[in-house]
């Protein structure tokens, strides 16, 4: 925190000089330092770059450009292991960020919109074309049909498919991730929200393909961490609902392993 000299006694142990306040930053740009959370007010909204950072937890009213640029600081991707950023709201800015977001994203940072939700609702289903089209000679709709332990195997047979295409993971890839950008910002338009389980699926399907290349298999051939949680994500979400109980971990074929959490 800052202060001065003059404040009451209580505060001085935890009044940090101009000095000590950049070395704490630089302590938490180090992903090896066991500093692992800082609580701010206004500090650190601009000219702070720490693509580890990944979580931020926001109690605080913002709009606008200073909320664009309170999210900006966990938005980096950092090494394999971070996509992107999480942001923890405790008091509803999920409309502000909306609005940030479109007139941010399509002024392309100069703050005037430009764009309403009809043209944002336009590539959003343009972007879901390019990823049907992709698996049109496939019956990736079947899926919807499917037992809930069948599901989570039906995802793996998706994938073989796209792996069979000449640069088809990536291109599902990047498509996807274009898709659920785009269908953040208008998730709640009702052309858009009849979409939202194929979009869960695909996005199932995109988290598989980037853990293929990335598995480090545990002692005894087993699946990593990082593998079962997935596998559990995909199996939960929304889109592989069940109305009965469901074993996750044979749906997901991961039954009688020893979870090393």
């Amino acid at each position: 925190m800052t202060g001065s000299s003059a404040d009451v006694e209580a505060f001085q142990p935890h009044i940090r000089s101009k000095a000590k306040r950049k070395t704490i930053g630089e302590r938490l740009k180090d992903e090896n330092d066991e500093l692992k959370i800082v609580i701010v007010r206004d500090m650190w909204l601009t000219g702070f770059d720490a693509p580890v950072l990944h979580t931020m937890y926001t109690d605080k009213p913002m709009r606008g450009a200073n909320l664009m640029q309170a999210i900006a600081r966990v938005n980096r991707v950092f090494n394999s292991a971070k996509s992107g950023g999480l942001i923890v709201d405790y008091i509803g800015l999920a409309q502000y960020l909306k609005e940030a977001l479109v007139e941010y994203t399509i002024s392309g940072g100069q703050g005037k919109p430009t764009l309403d939700d009809e043209i944002a609702v336009a590539k959003c289903l343009e972007l879901y074309e390019g990823i049907t089209y992709q698996l049109k000679y496939f019956d990736w709709k079947k899926f919807f049909t499917l037992k809930p332990e069948e599901k989570l195997k039906y995802i793996g047979i998706i994938q073989d498919y796209i792996f069979s295409q000449e640069n088809g993971a990536q291109n599902f890839i990047d498509t996807t991730a274009k898709l659920l950008q785009a269908y953040a910002l208008v998730s709640s338009h009702e052309r858009i929200d009849l979409l939202k389980d194929d979009i869960a699926l695909f996005q199932a399907i995109r988290a598989r393909l980037l853990k293929f290349n990335e598995r480090t298999r545990i002692e005894g051939g087993g699946k990593t961490n990082t593998e079962i949680d997935l596998a559990i994500k995909q199996i939960v979400s929304e889109a592989l609902a069940s109305e009965s109980v469901v074993d996750i971990f044979d749906a997901a074929g991961i039954k009688n392993q020893i979870l090393a959490y």
